[in-house]
């Protein structure tokens, strides 16, 4: 197993940190929280995609030279019943994990087709070899064993799976091992070799998920600790801009919606003329900390906007998922009771909250986006501040760059 080295890191510096939470915790079992583990699955399908779809190819490509090699050197009567094996089983299984790799949505599909798949396959090759000894051909056995190699280390599977089909068709072919009356002795040495196999095979594999995973979270730690801002301890703005950027590519390729939270203490000027500039700190780090745990998942950012302002990207989050996370939010901010005498909405300390929520439309950027939420902040300060307003049909008319504020509330039309 591979050595557990965690980055030295201070516990206060990530205090809401589910990454560093799971690096202290350890993934002995190769799971992550759950959240966490579906953000790792993607980036590593994401990593692989290309890698999986030259090794499915390059599996189908084996199986029917496989096929047409053992047409040569098997009986023509055992054709028949290993064809209904090969095209109903075999062939269809992996064409169909190739195809699920350019699926749209593949990296949601992929983990669950080939967890499904992969047995199938593995299951029907244990079949052929058996029905090949029964035909006089023991080569295929070899088949066999290439394919359990391969199901741990090239196609996509998580260890657990992995073990899952190797065993299933380990079974398999000792049963038909037993049926068609393949003698003891060698029946005992095959086994024996494919338990070796899987051992081999489950160990290495087993080693490199477990330091694929820590290296996944040591990454992505790094990043946060790189990307923190001085004061609240959560994302500053120079990875709010990179997180926007890559979810917005991210949800206009696949036309799913993504939500932008901008909040703004109300009254934050007033607030330090009246209490000072150290309580106004403490302010920032006690609303921060509200922000984020307003969030649920990992792949969701919270940032300090710049100054008072803060901002959350929520990708994939339909529009009352997203009213439902900015108004919890502005209740937990307004029941920290921080007294703020001047506020000009309530005597304590609260936010108002601009969402924008679109679906990525061609011509358009996160720019947008930003504008489209910063106009719904200024509607909720205008309409008196500690509230939320969402904007989001208005996004097909706005023209980037600019934007005209009326009184009385009233988000105004955008003009150039």
């Amino acid at each position: 197993m591979s050595r557990n080295t965690e980055p030295q890191a201070p516990d206060a510096a990530l205090p809401e940190s589910p990454v560093a939470a799971q690096l202290r915790s350890g993934f002995r079992w190769l799971r992550f929280g759950a959240e966490l583990e579906g953000a790792y699955r993607t980036d590593w399908y994401r990593e692989r995609l290309v890698y999986l779809r030259v090794n499915l190819s390059i599996a189908l490509l084996l199986f029917l030279i496989f096929i047409l090699a053992s047409r040569r050197v098997m009986s023509a009567d055992s054709q028949a019943v290993m064809n209904l094996v090969r095209y109903s089983a075999l062939i269809p299984s992996v064409v169909l994990a190739l195809t699920v790799t350019f699926l749209k949505d593949g990296r949601r599909w992929y983990p669950r087709a080939i967890s499904l798949l992969a047995p199938v396959a593995l299951g029907a090759i244990a079949v052929l070899v058996i029905l090949g000894w029964s035909h006089g051909q023991p080569l295929l056995f070899s088949a066999l064993v290439l394919a359990m190699i391969a199901a741990y280390v090239l196609i996509g599977l998580q260890f657990f799976g992995a073990v899952t089909a190797n065993l299933l068709a380990l079974a398999i072919f000792t049963y038909g091992g037993l049926v068609v009356a393949m003698p003891s002795e060698e029946l005992a040495y095959n086994v024996l070799v494919l338990l070796a196999t899987n051992v081999i095979g489950g160990a290495v594999a087993y080693n490199v998920e477990h330091t694929r995973r820590h290296e996944w979270l040591e990454g992505r730690l790094l990043v946060e600790l790189a990307e923190l801002d001085g004061l609240t301890a959560i994302a500053n703005r120079r990875r709010f801009d990179r997180e926007l950027t890559r979810h917005w590519t991210q949800c206009a390729r696949e036309q799913r919606p993504i939500a932008l939270l901008l909040a703004d203490i109300d009254c934050f000027k007033a607030y330090n003329d009246l209490y000072g500039h150290q309580a106004g700190d403490e302010a920032l780090k006690a609303v921060a900390k509200v922000l984020a745990g307003s969030v649920r998942r990992p792949v969701d950012t919270v940032a300090r906007y710049g100054g008072e302002e803060f901002a959350m990207i929520l990708p994939e989050t339909t529009r009352d998922g997203a009213l439902h996370v900015a108004e919890r939010f502005l209740e937990e901010v307004r029941a920290l009771g921080i007294p703020h005498a001047h506020s000009s909405a309530v005597p304590v300390l609260t936010v108002s909250v601009g969402v924008g929520h679109v679906v990525p439309a061609p011509r358009r950027s996160p720019a947008g986006l930003i504008q489209l939420a910063d106009q719904a902040l200024y509607a909720a300060k205008d309409a008196g501040r500690d509230q939320v307003r969402l904007l989001a049909s208005e996004y097909e008319h706005l023209q980037t760059g600019y934007f005209r504020r009326q009184p009385g509330g009233n988000d105004g039309a955008a003009s150039q």
